[in-house]
């Protein structure tokens, strides 16, 4: 169904009455909030300030995440004594979800900065390990005993033939893990402070500012969206030999 269809139901839900607009906003009344929070700003503070504060703990906790998390999944698709020592403390922490080490994050690191960006950092990196490990897996063994035959090092295979096969499952685990760093990114910000979009979600829900959370929603959504189409384009070209085949 085309989204101006389903906008366009919505919008005549919420005039006739069918849906309470505390609980549903007409489409028309989030954009005119939207335009008035653009301009004026939420809580005081400009908008702009919040998106900076939440892109800035994302991109924080992205970057670590995936430098780790690349590094230790290499080693662990290439060498099976550093996959059988992380394996087990892998699995356990993998099922965890990020809200259950809210308590424990607070009690260790605080409300601060630090504790916000490392339950992102947390999640992200275990998604980039785990994809990059099935990458390195992948690798057609044929194509490293060629190289063997021809007198590649150790290095240079793991240059030359390991790493750019594990490549493409790389980059969607970052991408996988980008959109999971923006998903909790709300759950990062209940740890208290006064800025950020997960702020703005969270404290307009408290006050049934329902126009409000949509539009903290709605600027959650095109940060996913710009960071998403970000990824692939940079995808495209760092695994450009995808595309011919």
């Amino acid at each position: 169904m085309s989204p101006m269809v389903i906008l366009a139901a919505w919008e005549l839900a919420t005039r006739i009455g069918l849906v309470r607009s505390v609980l549903l906003p007409a489409p028309s009344d989030v954009a005119r909030t939207f335009i008035d929070v653009l301009f004026h700003g939420y809580a005081g503070v400009s908008i702009f300030w919040h998106i900076g504060a939440s892109v800035a703990r994302v991109l924080a906790g992205f970057i670590a995440a995936a430098v780790f998390g690349i590094a230790i999944g290499l080693a662990r698709g290439r060498y099976s004594l550093v996959d059988a020592v992380l394996l087990v403390p892998a699995e356990v922490v993998r099922p965890i979800p990020p809200l259950g080490l809210i308590p424990l994050f607070i009690l260790w690191f605080g409300i601060g900065e630090v504790s916000k960006v490392l339950l992102i950092f947390y999640y992200v990196l275990l998604i980039v390990m785990l994809n990059t490990e099935s990458g390195v897996r992948s690798c057609p063994p044929d194509l490293i005993r060629a190289a063997q035959s021809q007198g590649a090092t150790p290095v240079q295979i793991f240059r030359y033939v390991i790493f750019p096969a594990a490549l493409p499952q790389i980059m969607t685990g970052l991408r996988v893990g980008m959109g999971s760093a923006l998903a909790i990114l709300v759950a990062s910000e209940l740890l208290g402070g006064d800025r950020g979009l997960g702020f703005v979600v969270l404290d307009a829900s408290n006050f049934f500012r329902t126009n409000e959370v949509f539009v903290g929603i709605v600027l959650i959504g095109l940060l996913g969206l710009i960071s998403d189409r970000a990824l692939n384009w940079l995808s495209r070209r760092v695994v450009h030999w995808e595309r011919k085949k």
